[in-house]
Order: C-alpha cells, then structure tokens, then sequence
C-alpha cells in the first residue's frame, strides 16, 4: 500500500471539514431532501428514470436543447415553491387518495353536502385559485 504524502493528507482533511462545515450548516435542508428522495425511491420514480435512461430514441441537438430548456425551467418552478404551497400540495394528494373510495351522491345529497363546513372551505379555496389564475391568463 503506498504512503499518502502530508500535503495530500492536509488537502484530504481540510476538504472533509469544509464538506462537515457545510452538512452542519444545511442539516435540516438536508434532511428534507433525504426525505423527498425517500419518498420518490418508494413512489419507484427512480426506477422510470432508470428505464427511461435505457430508452434509445435518436434525438437531434435542437430536441436535446428544446429538452434541457424545459427541464431548467421545470427545475425553476420546483425550486421556487414555498414550503406555504408544499404543504397545500401535500393536503391535496392526501385528500385526493382518501377520496378514492367514494359513493355515488344523488342531487339532493350534493346539496346536502353543501352546508358542510369542510366542503365550504373547498369551495372557497377552489373559487380564489380560479379568481386568482383566471387574472394571470
């Protein structure tokens, strides 16, 4: 086994403490997206990247650049949402997967289901996001 000289020891050290410095930093940042990867792992989008990564599809240089433009600006949205709208993102898919099993509601029933205070906050949200997107279109 070869000897590491002590220049490339000191190198090899201070590069660890600055990689420490910045995991103490960003720890809870860190964790986060430990926990997003998690969750991506178990949802096996890794895994259609992967598949996707095999696809062999002869793709021009423009179609490469029309694709890298789009990915960074995907990449900008997803890194500019606030943890404000995560957290609604995140009720929604919740709400949408305890939706699943439902009933047939005959008229009368959907009326019914109108005096609900829960269904009535829904329906606030719903009408302020339209009212809201419909000024920026």
């Amino acid at each position: 086994m070869s000897e590491i000289s002590a220049d490339k020891f000191a190198k090899a050290a201070e590069a660890i403490y600055e990689i420490f410095e910045k995991v103490v930093e960003n720890h809870d940042e860190i964790l986060d997206a430990i926990d997003k990867l998690l969750i991506l792992e178990r949802k096996g989008v890794f895994d259609e990247i992967v598949k996707l990564s095999e696809f062999k599809v002869p793709i021009t240089p423009e179609e490469i650049g029309e694709i890298a433009e789009r990915f960074e600006l995907l990449l900008k949205i997803l890194l500019s949402v606030d943890e404000r709208v995560l957290k609604v993102i995140k009720r929604f898919i919740d709400a949408f997967e305890e939706s699943m099993v439902y009933e047939q509601m005959s008229m009368m029933e959907a009326m019914k289901a109108l005096g609900d205070p829960d269904v009535q906050k829904a329906i606030g949200f719903a009408l302020t996001l339209a009212k809201n997107f419909g000024k920026r279109i």
